[in-house]
């Protein structure tokens, strides 16, 4: 299996409490399924509160955004077929696959999968079970955070 990294500072939603859809990932068609092994996210903000990191799949893909390249961990990696875009328009029919908390004043919120067969799988083809998109959640405005994500491709 190869591995690929997508690391982002990103901010919450300028209103308190409202959901923005900053990272999505569609797999490619005709090539390899796509499995989430690591999420995880730090904020840094002056005002104590707590904010979430979601993924959750359309039913309707999301749509556009600033295309990113995934980082192979291995240099010797081939390049990722799954591709990757920030500040997504996103989808309809959301499906939450998972939420992890952050405090909003620092520290680490994640999650870690130990095995490939408890990670989130994006079958290949993109559609509905090709995708995958990270919303942030915040209880301030604009709180800024790092967030990133490793892909597992193939096997």
């Amino acid at each position: 299996m190869f591995y690929y990294d997508l690391a982002n500072s990103f901010t919450s939603n300028g209103s308190a409490g409202t959901a923005t859809d900053h990272l999505r990932l569609l797999t490619a068609s005709q090539q390899e399924s796509a499995s989430i092994a690591k999420m995880v996210g730090g904020a840094r903000f002056g005002t104590a509160g707590g904010m979430q990191m979601r993924a959750q799949l359309y039913a309707t893909a999301s749509t556009s955004g600033s295309a990113q390249t995934p980082d192979p961990r291995n240099k010797n990696s081939p390049a990722a077929n799954t591709t990757a875009f920030t500040a997504p328009t996103a989808g309809s029919t959301p499906t939450l696959k998972t939420s992890v908390g952050l405090a909003q004043t620092g520290g680490e919120g994640g999650e870690v999968k130990l095995v490939n067969e408890e990670a989130i799988q994006l079958k290949p083809n993109g559609g509905a079970s090709g995708n995958l998109d990270f919303l942030s959640n915040a209880n301030a405005a604009s709180v800024t955070f790092d967030f990133t994500v490793v892909i597992g491709e193939g096997g």
